[in-house]
């Protein structure tokens, strides 16, 4: 059964689009949020819309041109009852494609843009409790955040696993392209926990110049070397902190930061959230 929640929709629209933010970085796609709205509190379901929007941003991000820009707007109508949420793209009309609100649970409006494409989503307020510019504390608890972004972690699961897509993908038509991105993920993998593991080691370890690695996993993954293992020791670093009872802190140096505020820092920047907050005990407040 899918449930409804009442609670303030802003920061979850603003961590959504976070959680999305490196998605649209590997396709070179500027991707950004603005709101109107400072706080306002909604009867919706977070699963759902969490899925619906994902899989539409997500499929914008994969048909869009490198370079394009996507911008997510918040929006409340003058009686305020009801919220849109507006997605447009640029540099491409995708109206005509179907696949972009392809599963998607909620109902999207598409328009023709002379340079883009609008999809709208209009939400009815069904118990409306607070205005948007309320500046009181929210009644919701802090400690029912973190089941929205695991909702939300758990759609991305198919749009962030990139690596073995694209091995897959490979392996079917690029062999030893396949074999080549293989063997960069075991050798950061293998050196995960040295902090001294950078572009200069695995150029050494891979026999190749700084220019030749560099043009090699550009052409491949739209990402240069220090980008790439940085990303993989962050999903590395995530995957410990949901599925192991490690602090913080033993993640971010199993995982080769040299710092407990640095590794926060990043992690929260890559993936929305303070690491405490994916952790599978959520016992390291401390930590944050």
């Amino acid at each position: 059964m899918i449930y409804s929640s009442e609670a303030d929709i802003v920061p979850f629209m603003k961590g959504l689009l976070r959680s999305l933010q490196p998605y649209a970085q590997t396709y070179e796609v500027n991707l950004s949020f603005s709101s109107d709205i400072k706080k306002q509190r909604f009867l919706y379901q977070p699963s759902l819309l969490s899925q619906s929007l994902i899989h539409l941003i997500c499929n914008m991000i994969n048909l869009v041109p490198p370079k394009s820009k996507i911008n997510v707007r918040l929006l409340l109508s003058p009686d305020n009852q009801e919220l849109q949420v507006e997605i447009e793209n640029t540099r491409i009309n995708l109206i005509w494609v179907q696949e972009v609100t392809a599963q998607t649970s909620y109902s999207f409006t598409g328009y023709p843009l002379p340079h883009g494409t609008l999809y709208r989503l209009i939400l009815p307020n069904q118990n409306q409790t607070s205005g948007p510019d309320q500046t009181g504390e929210s009644t919701t608890s802090p400690n029912n955040l973190p089941q929205f972004y695991r909702e939300i972690q758990k759609r991305l699961n198919s749009h962030f696993s990139q690596t073995e897509k694209l091995i897959a993908t490979l392996e079917e038509n690029r062999p030893q392209e396949a074999a080549f991105m293989q063997k960069i993920n075991v050798l950061i993998t293998v050196n995960l926990d040295d902090e001294n593991f950078d572009s200069n080691a695995l150029c050494t370890a891979m026999s190749m110049s700084r220019t030749q690695l560099f043009r090699r996993m550009k052409s491949l993954i739209r990402q240069a070397p220090a980008t790439y293992i940085k990303s993989i020791r962050l999903q590395k670093a995530k995957e410990m902190l949901e599925t192991t009872d490690w602090t913080v802190s033993e993640v971010a140096y199993k995982t080769g930061f040299q710092t407990v505020s640095h590794f926060t820092k990043i992690f929260k920047k890559q993936y929305g959230v303070l690491p405490s907050v994916l952790q599978r005990t959520n016992k390291s407040a401390t930590n944050e």
